[in-house]
């Protein structure tokens, strides 16, 4: 029997050349009973997968199944959906994703890695590495991100390395196109330095949720970095930041754009406009300060680079219109900010009288030309009591002091000076030369002692009102200059105690002492002082009531011219003899005799010759005088020859020194 072998395969696998052989094969002969041994030889070159195939013999046009073939060859099979992937026209910054799929058909896993580097720089794959387990796929995200307009991309045969595998190949292609139209004008107005928002609508009509990554140009403006488009979400809202850092040049405006790339490789492009206004006040800064008081107002400047400034600082007065020289509005020239940091700028006011001051502080870099700028308005008050002036002097003694006051203007300024106090003493007017310091004094002389307080203040039309406190102590003054007496007792002494009177007006002096043997008037008048004081006269009369030294004070005091203490020391000497009395014979004379003491007193009185009689009261009242009558009846010889005696007083009921106390009185009659 005359055959040959039949095998129809029904896998690719199985169908190329010599994956499976029979020997033999064709034009086989067998004798009955005969036996013939194949040999099937399987020698795959790829993973086949489980098949089982007949294999017939064909005799004379007959097919006659003989036995199964059944098998399989484990292997890698990896491979890609596609090997060419275009991307076709890409809107410049803009990036397209497409999609491709790794499938692995074989019965074991492996690991893969393409290689990146052929990939850049206009082309990413994601993930770039990993494994892939047997019957599984894994999707590719291949993005392309042009970077130059009318640039046609194309990568062939990249690389995906297979773990004991052969590599895979992919070629990859795309081209750059210009910007879309764009879509809206967006248009925005602020201060520079401030900020502007604009809100825009974005919708999204597809059916794959959208994270864009929008892309500004221009500096001056800022969105958030991502924005989220679920599918066919319609009319988000996007804000759009205007945050001007400089001025428009020449009134142009800043321009920028805001350009949304989206997956499909197309975008939405709007055009911005900005309109950077010059910058408003950084503050309005209102300070009530009161005059001649130094004052620093910290004006905080902020750097709003990225580098270093240096600014050139100029104060423009606004008010007053005219320019006034008694204000002090002044600062350093320059001030240096590093790089997005504040720093403070002192700024020194001083003004010398009431009133409104503005002014405008300008911080310009005199190299971009931007500026920030403050207002500043000073309410200057009136200043008060600038200083207290202590003074202390005794009564009617003076004491000076001195106050310094500058003149900053170019020209001489006289101060006009008022004061309330009686006793300080100023000049009427006070002038202080240019641009100089002067020295004005003034006395306190008190009149009265005590602690008084008052004002003294200056003024001037340019420079204002100055306003000191003045604390004044007047201690009690010392005694006056002492008066002495000297007179025999019974007898009186006057004299005029001189004083000083400093009031400035008429005044009334009240007078008394502490000693019954000093006399005065009660009231005594003073005619208004002179600079220097006037001179007063009082009489003061001492009558002593005893032998000895006597002393008392004579107290003047009046209201607006104080007290003043005037120190009296009387001595008084026994009596001495008087006469001689005259008398006529059949005549006679009274002898006035006061009763010196300071009670009612006994007095004898005694003549020692018989030709003379008295005649007086014996008690006498105090201070009172007892008139003595003497009686002269002639020579009793009957001759003309005068008679002369002696009239002798005594006490007799005194004690102590008054008891030898006499008064003796020498007495003459004549006989005509």
């Amino acid at each position: 029997l005359t055959f040959n072998h039949s095998i129809m395969f029904s896998i690719p696998e199985l169908q190329e050349a010599k994956v499976i052989t029979v020997e033999p094969f064709h034009s086989i002969t067998m004798k009955p009973k005969e036996v013939c041994k194949l040999e099937i030889t399987f020698a795959p070159k790829k993973r086949v997968p489980p098949f089982s195939e007949e294999v017939f013999m064909e005799w004379m046009g007959l097919l006659r199944p003989l036995f199964l073939l059944s098998g399989c060859c484990q292997a890698l099979e990896i491979s890609l959906d596609q090997e060419h992937l275009p991307f076709g026209p890409v809107v410049y910054q803009t990036q397209a994703t497409r999609r491709i799929l790794m499938m692995n058909t074989g019965d074991v896993g492996a690991r893969f890695k393409w290689d990146v580097k052929k990939l850049k720089p206009h082309f990413t794959i994601s993930p770039e590495e990993g494994y892939i387990t047997s019957g599984t796929e894994i999707a590719l995200e291949v993005t392309y991100h042009p970077t130059e307009i009318g640039k046609e991309s194309l990568y062939k045969n990249i690389l995906c390395f297979i773990q004991g595998g052969s590599p895979l190949c992919l070629t990859l292609s795309g081209i750059c196109v210009g910007p879309p139209v764009v879509k809206e004008v967006v248009n925005f107005n602020c201060q520079v330095r401030s900020r502007h928002t604009q809100t825009i609508l974005l919708s999204n009509r597809s059916n794959q949720t959208w994270n864009l990554h929008p892309i500004f140009e221009g500096e001056h403006w800022e969105g958030p970095e991502f924005i989220t488009l679920e599918a066919h979400q319609q009319n988000k809202p996007y804000e759009i930041t205007y945050k001007p850092r400089t001025m428009n040049l020449e009134n142009r405006k800043h321009q920028g754009t805001l350009f949304f790339p989206l997956p499909d490789g197309t975008g939405w492009l709007y055009a911005l406009h900005g309109t950077a206004e010059l910058p408003k006040a950084v503050a309005n800064i209102y300070r009530e300060v009161p005059c001649k008081t130094p004052y620093t107002e910290l004006l905080p400047i902020s750097n709003w680079l990225n580098k270093p400034q240096r600014f050139r600082v100029i104060v423009e007065i606004l008010k007053p219109e005219k320019p006034d020289l008694s204000v002090t509005l002044k600062g350093l020239d320059y001030i240096d900010v590093l790089s997005g940091s504040k720093k403070d700028y002192k700024l020194n006011f001083f003004a010398y009288k009431e009133g409104l001051y503005t002014a405008k502080v300008i911080f310009r870099n005199e190299v971009t030309n931007e500026f920030l700028y403050y207002t500043v308005s000073f309410r200057v008050t009136p200043s008060g009591i600038i200083k207290s002036i202590q003074m202390t002097s005794p009564v009617r003694q003076s004491v000076s002091a001195s106050i310094k006051l500058e003149n900053p203007l170019p020209y001489s300024v006289t101060f006009s000076t008022e004061c309330k106090l009686n006793d300080i003493s100023l000049p009427s007017q006070f002038a202080v030369p240019p641009n100089s310091e002067g020295t004005f004094s003034f006395e306190f002389q008190p009149l009265k002692a005590g602690e008084i307080c008052g004002r003294l203040t200056l003024h001037n039309g340019d420079l204002g009102y100055y306003q000191y406190e003045l604390l004044l102590k007047a201690l009690p003054a010392p005694p006056e200059k002492p008066v002495h007496f000297q007179t025999v007792l019974g007898s009186s002494q006057s004299i005029l105690a001189k004083f000083t009177n400093y009031t400035r007006l008429k005044t009334e002096y009240y007078c008394k002492t502490d000693c019954s043997d000093f006399h005065t008037e009660k009231i005594i008048n003073a005619a208004p002082g002179a600079q220097g004081g006037t001179e007063v006269s009082v009489e003061v009369i001492f009558e002593p009531s005893h032998l000895g030294e006597t002393k008392g004070i004579l107290c003047l005091s009046s209201l607006i011219g104080g007290e003043y203490i005037i120190p009296l020391f009387g001595i008084a000497l026994p009596p001495k003899p008087q006469g001689p009395f005259l008398i006529r014979a059949g005549y006679n004379i009274i002898i006035p005799f006061k009763n010196i003491f300071l009670h009612a007193t006994n007095f004898s009185f005694i003549v020692e010759n018989p030709a003379f009689t008295i005649r007086a009261a014996e008690s006498v009242r105090p201070k009172k005088i007892n008139n003595i009558t003497v009686y002269f009846e002639g020579n009793p010889s009957g001759s003309k020859t005068p008679i002369t005696t002696k009239l002798i007083v005594t006490c007799p009921q005194c004690e102590g020194t008054e008891s030898g106390i006499k008064w003796v009185y020498y007495l003459k009659g004549i006989t005509p």
